[in-house]
């Protein structure tokens, strides 16, 4: 399985019909998968019509022209199906920041291309401590370039394959990612990929939320019909092919706390089949060491019935849960609360956390194939951002 920091570039590879075949791998074979958008039809690029509509709202006075130039590469730190990141250091002010960079002519060939411009105007639009920020985007003929802030803690997927959590640390990150979410769900948009790979600790142990690759914007009630998202995590309406809303978020929050207690998702099953089968009519299961208010937060958000299930009705529901009565909120929110694990990281630009096959990649921007087309700026107008 390609796993790598910042984002998981091949989220749409497949057909959806394809996340319904059987899978006999092991934990975490599934990949984020997606069938909403057919990005160029029949090999066609988009119209004028259509990229007015994806465009973003940037006013182009308002532009300024950040390049690839102005920041020095120093280490690969995650790679993917059409593209890589850099941990980089910008040159005037020695500020590490990951950039991540897109071929274009993959993006297109790969039908990503509405996929990326959606991760691109979501993050210019969000603002939130628990949540990745997007500083700056451009491009240039070949490649597309994004630049976020650098969180090296590590993914939480690296920490709970080591074990699972206590409760106290499981706690603490929900509440994060529940805030996270609902400031998400206030600007109608429904994140669709919650899982430990997608999860970021900065390195004082707070959370980050990253990859809105599958995120859909302008969601109000339950009017989304496009299947997406990562195997493990799927709510059943979706796996029903139902239309949903924003509690398919809540029902992979459910998940994960979960797992994090438990140390497996909860209807796990290495064919993919048989977990969709457990998803949709299995038994949740109450383990030993899970106390009375994590199992029952857990049932409450795994909640087959969206419209029943505990944050139907907004985040405030969930919060309001007795699993975090010892949560203070507005603390919370201000990342005044002490994170119950803190990453060994010698400093804002320590990547000992990054996973060591990419740090022994030689640090240069991918060479553009010879035979790759030649994309058009104004294919991606609206693109260049600087927050």
């Amino acid at each position: 399985m390609e796993r790598y920091l910042y984002t998981h570039f091949n989220v749409t590879e497949r057909a959806s019909h394809d996340l319904f075949q059987g899978n006999k791998g092991g934990k975490k074979a599934g990949k984020s998968e997606g069938g909403e958008f057919d990005d160029a039809p029949n090999g066609t690029f988009p119209t004028n019509d259509e990229m007015d509509k994806m465009t973003s709202t940037v006013k182009k006075g308002d532009r300024k022209k950040v390049t690839e130039k102005d920041f020095q590469i120093v280490k690969v730190i995650g790679k993917g199906s059409f593209g890589t990141v850099f941990m980089v250091k910008k040159k005037d002010t020695d500020k590490p920041y990951a950039m991540k960079v897109l071929d274009k002519d993959k993006v297109m060939k790969r039908k990503q291309y509405e996929h990326t411009l959606s991760e691109r105007r979501i993050l210019q639009d969000i603002d939130h401590p628990f949540l990745i920020g997007l500083r700056f985007s451009f491009q240039t003929k070949s490649k597309l370039y994004m630049v976020f802030d650098f969180f090296n803690g590590g993914e939480l997927y690296t920490y709970i394959s080591k074990g699972k959590f206590t409760e106290a640390r499981a706690k603490f990150y929900a509440a994060e990612i529940l805030l996270g979410l609902g400031h998400l769900h206030e600007h109608n948009i429904v994140y669709r990929d919650l899982k430990p790979e997608n999860l970021l600790l900065d390195r004082h142990g707070h959370i980050r939320i990253c990859d809105f690759g599958l995120s859909k914007q302008d969601v109000t009630g339950d009017s989304v019909k496009s299947i997406c998202g990562t195997p493990e995590y799927l709510a059943p309406e979706v796996i029903r092919r139902k239309p949903y809303g924003k509690a398919v978020d809540w029902w992979s929050l459910g998940t994960l706390i979960y797992e994090m207690i438990h140390g497996l998702p909860p209807y796990y099953d290495q064919n993919r089949q048989q977990m969709y089968k457990q998803i949709l009519r299995g038994r949740l299961k109450k383990p030993s060491h899970m106390s009375d208010a994590a199992f029952d937060i857990c049932k409450k958000l795994l909640e087959r019935d969206p419209t029943k299930r505990l944050g139907y009705n907004g985040p405030e529901e969930i919060k309001s849960h007795k699993w975090f009565g010892d949560i203070d909120w507005s603390q919370l929110f201000n990342m005044k609360v002490k994170p119950p694990f803190t990453p060994t990281v010698k400093g804002a630009d320590d990547v000992s956390r990054i996973d060591p096959v990419f740090l022994d990649e030689h640090a240069a921007l991918p060479m553009t194939a010879e035979n790759a087309s030649v994309i058009a700026k104004s294919l991606f107008e609206g693109f260049t951002f600087e927050g």
